[in-house]
């Protein structure tokens, strides 16, 4: 018996795996049948498939040694393979021409050694007992039968093979003869070493490419897989939906799973035909052709049809050029402009309580349907809150500065009432106020000269005077010299570069960590307010005209 090989391309499972060392004087053969088909411009599959039965005709093929089992079968179609992709590798240009060329001549060799299989077959039968035996030393498979009585079952198993049209399986033969006939009958109806099924998927496919239908043209590939993972009915379904839908048939599509590639095609011609109406329907208003296309990648025509429903036809093109946000708040708001309660609740919120506009157009549009009253109470409920808490969790009163940020963040919650804020929101909100306020402070006071920084930064000196330990309190005047070289805000990776420089006082980055922690930590001297850290206001001594912001009061 002949030994299995891996075969590393898995782009062809139609390959065996076999030793093909018995068969290698056949490759020059093989290689001038597939050299006549290529050379003799054969553009079609059918050609091709013709002119490989040509070839054979007139240029016998010689076989070294007969064929006795379905593994030198085998071996052979591999060895026509390997021809193959030598001619691939010296001509790459005309791989897919090459390719098909040589599966043409596997797929007609299939049925040609079959014949001279059977041939065999009737050779080793007509000879007696003496052909029989000496072919079950052939297959290596003479231990089986020694006997007389052995050797006939043998010559029926023998027999059966050539009655169903099957190759010889030599592991079969130590079955009885029942199951030998039924698995050689099985082989036979399904195809043998080339299955019917397989045949029929390609010569469909075939005939596809043949008739012009295919674009761009299948690749062996592509065959492959189809013939591989779909069946007869299957392609058939597909192709047909294709080919309604547009009139030829695309390799990739072809692949995809029906149901999936059905929603695909309707999705396609919806997107179509709404590409066509909303050509019309924006010609009709007057856009240019660079708005048609711009506002075409935008919005969908029955979301066009409704914003013009709703705003009575007199929508100007610029809204519709305002993206999908803008064309989201016009349909939310029924093509209208702000209702009284939507204006009178925003103007409350921003001539009364000092709330950003942003954030009081936004509470305005979500509570239109409240009153004033109603918003008055809102309002005080969070001040309560607001003003109990600060004055729990830090001691002092709050100022109104972070009071009023805390409410433009308590503002922008979805739910306000009394069971949805909890004591954790209360204190994240005050947190985030007071640092955005002391962020806003220390930035508007950045633009300060050197003098006056060293001026403003007095009060973080005095405190870093009355530090106990030596070392320590060289390291934090190193960075207070930063804070008045640089600013009073200085980028944080900046700060640690020029810490490191100075080695004898940070050897390492996490002597500058642990500085700076003290700082933040131990002295409340230093925040980080995104990727900067700045001196907070407790530490600052500014100019009298500077708004104070700080928290820090009497209680």
């Amino acid at each position: 018996m002949t030994e299995k090989k891996t075969v590393s391309d898995g782009s062809f499972p139609l390959v065996f795996g076999m030793e093909t060392a018995e068969w290698k004087e056949l490759h020059d053969g093989f290689r001038k049948a597939i050299q006549s088909i290529v050379g003799g411009g054969k553009g079609s599959y059918k050609k091709s498939k013709e002119a490989a039965a040509s070839y054979f005709e007139t240029n016998a093929l010689d076989l070294p040694r007969a064929v006795r089992q379905d593994e030198d079968a085998k071996a052979v179609l591999d060895a026509v393979f390997e021809a193959q992709e030598e001619l691939v590798r010296t001509s790459p240009g005309r791989s897919e021409a090459i390719r098909r060329a040589g599966r043409h001549v596997r797929e007609f060799l299939a049925d040609f050694l079959l014949e001279k299989h059977l041939n065999y077959l009737d050779e080793a039968l007509q000879s007696g007992e003496e052909g029989a035996q000496k072919f079950a030393d052939e297959l290596g498979a003479s231990h089986l039968f020694e006997s007389a009585k052995s050797l006939e079952r043998f010559r029926k198993k023998i027999d059966l093979y050539r009655q169903v049209g099957s190759f010889v399986h030599t592991a079969e033969l130590s079955l009885s003869t029942v199951k030998v006939k039924t698995r050689a009958s099985a082989r036979a109806q399904r195809g043998n070493l080339w299955a019917n099924d397989r045949r029929e998927k390609y010569r469909y496919l075939e005939d596809l490419a043949d008739s012009g239908k295919v674009i761009p043209s299948f690749t062996e590939e592509d065959l492959e897989f189809l013939v591989s993972q779909s069946s007869l009915d299957m392609l058939k379904k597909k192709a047909t939906l294709l080919l309604q839908e547009l009139k030829y048939v695309e390799p990739n599509r072809l692949k995809a799973n029906y149901s999936r590639l059905r929603d695909h095609l309707q999705r396609s011609n919806q997107r179509h035909s709404d590409f066509e109406r909303r050509r019309e329907l924006l010609i009709k208003l007057g856009a240019t052709p660079e708005q048609v296309d711009y506002i075409s990648a935008r919005a969908t025509y029955q979301t066009m049809k409704n914003l013009l429903k709703l705003a009575n036809g007199r929508l100007a093109i610029s809204d519709l050029m305002g993206g999908k946000r803008t064309i989201r708040k016009l349909l939310r708001r029924r093509g209208q402009a702000q209702s009284k309660a939507e204006i009178a609740i925003s103007r409350y919120l921003i001539h009364e309580e000092g709330i950003s506009r942003s954030i009081a157009e936004s509470y305005a549009r979500t509570r239109k349907n409240h009153s004033i009253e109603h918003l008055r109470k809102t309002l005080d409920f969070l001040k309560e809150n607001y003003q109990r808490f600060y004055r729990n969790h830090w001691g002092f009163s709050i100022h109104p500065n972070v009071l009023r940020r805390a409410l433009e963040l308590g503002l922008s919650r979805q739910k306000l009432s009394k069971r949805a804020l909890t004591t954790k929101d209360f204190i994240n909100d005050l947190r985030r106020a007071l640092s955005l306020e002391e962020a806003q402070l220390v930035k508007e006071q950045n633009h300060l000269s050197a003098d006056d920084r060293r001026t403003a930064l007095a009060p973080l000196k005095e405190v870093l005077d009355y530090e106990t330990d030596t070392f320590t309190r060289k390291q934090l005047y190193f960075i207070y010299e930063q804070f008045c070289r640089y600013g009073l805000c200085i980028p944080k990776d900046k700060l640690k570069q020029i810490c490191l420089k100075n080695s004898g006082l940070f050897p390492s980055v996490r002597k500058v960590q642990d500085a700076l922690e003290i700082l933040n930590s131990a002295y409340r001297a230093v925040g980080q307010h995104g990727e900067h850290l700045c001196v907070l206001p407790d530490y600052l001594e500014l100019p009298k005209e500077a708004p104070v912001h700080s928290y820090k009061q009497t209680a």
